[in-house]
């Protein structure tokens, strides 16, 4: 099992999502996800990064075609 001492790596995180969360949700999984990497790795909260990056549905495919959701299932 690898020890989970601190180490002086640099975490990168990229989260990939839909445009059009809120300010406010993302902050949240940006203060969540770095927990997480903190507790699980060991890395300092200061040397870990996260990047979020967003798209709009039509520059998002699943299966060879353009993301469509439906109005009532935007960012569920």
């Amino acid at each position: 099992m690898p020890s989970r001492t601190r180490s002086s790596a640099m975490p990168l995180l990229q989260v990939h999502l839909l445009e059009g969360r809120p300010a406010s949700v993302k902050k949240e999984l940006v203060r969540e996800l770095t927990e997480v990497v903190e507790r699980v790795l060991g890395s300092r909260p200061e040397r870990i990064s996260v990047l979020v990056a967003e798209y709009a549905e039509g520059d998002w495919s699943v299966a060879g075609e353009p993301l469509e959701l439906p109005q009532g299932a935007r960012h569920e």
